[in-house]
């Protein structure tokens, strides 16, 4: 009877051992992939986030972190969009560039047909001008640049009249700076 005892506590012990090793095993992959999934979302890479996310909520459903993560995946999409789209004004090249005289808007214009041109029809700055107290209105632009991209040209545009530029997902908002 007691080595019967012995066999089973030793039993017993290793079972309870190797559940420990497996629960561990389990924990430390459940850490890898949601650190992987952290990594990603920081290097702006969503679709790697997501599946990591997800199979750390595979291996254990109740994961919070994990969930929240993926509520945090539209906001991680839309900024990759915006830096890919604020790297087009630096990435496309206007080869030439020449306002004598011309009005903000006029100029703005023609840098946006520009631009379609040299992207080959795929890049739009869509450039939206809010001057409430119109003082853009009446400011001229004369500007004479070749291959330059469209972030310097429209830099020069703005600082010779007073204003700013914010790049949005979808627009390009222009407006007035106080002087």
């Amino acid at each position: 009877m007691k080595k019967l005892k012995a066999m089973m506590a030793v039993s017993l012990s290793l079972t309870t051992s190797a559940l420990a090793d497996e629960f561990k095993e389990k924990a430390a992959k459940i850490q890898n992939l949601y650190r992987s999934g952290l990594i990603a979302m920081k290097a702006g890479k969503p679709e790697e986030a997501k599946a990591a996310f997800k199979a750390v909520l595979k291996l254990q459903p109740g994961h919070g972190h994990a969930r929240h993560q993926l509520t945090q995946i539209p906001a991680v999409n839309a900024r990759v969009a915006l830096n890919r789209r604020k790297a087009l004004f630096k990435s496309t090249t206007i080869t030439t560039l020449h306002f004598a005289d011309a009005t903000v808007e006029e100029a703005l214009e023609a840098l946006n047909e520009l631009t379609l041109d040299a992207s080959k029809q795929t890049f739009s700055p869509n450039f939206v001008i809010q001057d409430p107290t119109e003082k853009l209105k009446n400011k001229k632009v004369t500007l004479k640049m070749n291959n330059v991209p469209v972030s310097v040209a429209l830099n020069y545009i703005l600082d010779g009249v007073g204003a700013a530029a914010r790049i949005d997902l979808h627009a390009t908002v222009i407006r007035s700076i106080a002087r």
